[in-house]
């Protein structure tokens, strides 16, 4: 008798497909999400009850997707919709509005039809980002500022810090790898641009819960919202390096980290993400306390890391020393 074990490693050729189109207002971007989010729903569920028919009694005529194509006014030859054009096993696309924005994602698929491209020119939007068969993960930068108060009134960080405090909260659930995923979630990246908006950029397990926690929190916080979807490089760790890597904005406040709580994981989560550094840099911030772990800073940027610190169960202040 002759036994032979192989090792065999399966693999598949399906990534993600993401588009964003943009439109003149919300209330556009909500219909054109409602129509291709129907659409999808019923092309999905169409494709399923003909797979699943015995031979010879699958539906007859134009599939959803077709009959959409048509009512719509779009090209004959732009709806697809089938085979590798759809995703074959993964769920059914999702559209999503973001403000005057439209997200439609697939996570699993070889490609999908351009029919949702052409529906966006007809609406009279445009494609920001088209993302197909994206193999990395998605990384989601949101630019959101008060929509009904000036960037220079006074009471616009409040407003913004507010908002941040809510997101920050919910951030965990939502960039939680899955249970056979043993990566820890990436970081989320704060930064600004030097005008009046914020931003945020983060990796979310399921691109469009993320995308719709966000978008209910600001909606509850009078926020404007905006979204840009990128596939993160290959094989780097951090993408958001960079961002954290940003100068600190100039000015006279210092962050004093008096001493931390009774959860030193989570004080040294909020020390990296305030001061914008490496693990080796946060435990050497932490070695000898009372320390100044920001200096020179402006009152926001000063203020905003001693909130964040204080979050984490730490006593911290933002101050400014008394000038020799």
């Amino acid at each position: 008798m002759r036994i032979r074990l192989f090792n065999a490693f399966a693999s598949n050729n399906s990534g993600s497909y993401t588009i964003v189109g943009s439109f003149r207002d919300a209330a556009t971007a909500e219909e054109v999400a409602r129509l291709v989010q129907e659409v999808c729903d019923a092309h999905s569920a169409w494709l399923a009850a003909r797979d699943a028919a015995p031979e010879g009694a699958a539906p007859e005529g134009e599939s959803p997707l077709e009959a959409f194509a048509q009512r719509e006014g779009l090209r004959a030859d732009n709806h697809g919709g089938d085979g590798d054009d759809w995703p074959q096993y993964g769920p059914s696309p999702a559209a999503i509005a973001a403000g005057h924005q439209v997200i439609v994602h697939a996570p699993y698929t070889v490609t999908m039809p351009p029919v949702f491209g052409a529906l966006f020119y007809a609406k009279g939007g445009r494609v920001e980002t088209e993302l197909d068969h994206a193999h990395e993960e998605l990384a989601v930068e949101f630019s959101y500022w008060p929509a009904d108060v000036r960037w220079d009134d006074p009471g616009a960080a409040e407003r913004f810090d507010a908002f941040e405090r809510r997101v920050t909260a919910e951030l965990p659930a939502w960039m939680a790898r899955r249970e056979h995923d043993s990566r820890p979630p990436i970081a989320p990246a704060w930064h600004g641009d030097g005008w009046s908006s914020r931003h945020l950029s983060a990796v979310f397990d399921d691109l469009v819960e993320g995308v719709q926690g966000v978008r209910r929190l600001a909606r509850e916080h009078g926020m404007c919202l905006t979204v840009r979807v990128t596939e993160c490089p290959h094989g780097v760790a951090d993408p958001f390096a960079r961002l954290r890597a940003r100068p600190n904005p100039w000015g006279p406040f210092h962050v004093i980290l008096w001493q931390i709580g009774p959860d030193r994981i989570a004080a040294m989560k909020a020390v990296r993400q305030a001061v914008g550094c490496g693990l080796d840099e946060v435990k050497a911030a932490l070695e000898e306390l009372p320390r100044e772990i920001l200096v020179d800073v402006t009152e926001e940027h000063a203020r905003r890391a001693a909130d964040l610190l204080r979050q984490a169960g730490c006593d911290a202040e933002a101050v400014v020393p008394a000038r020799r």
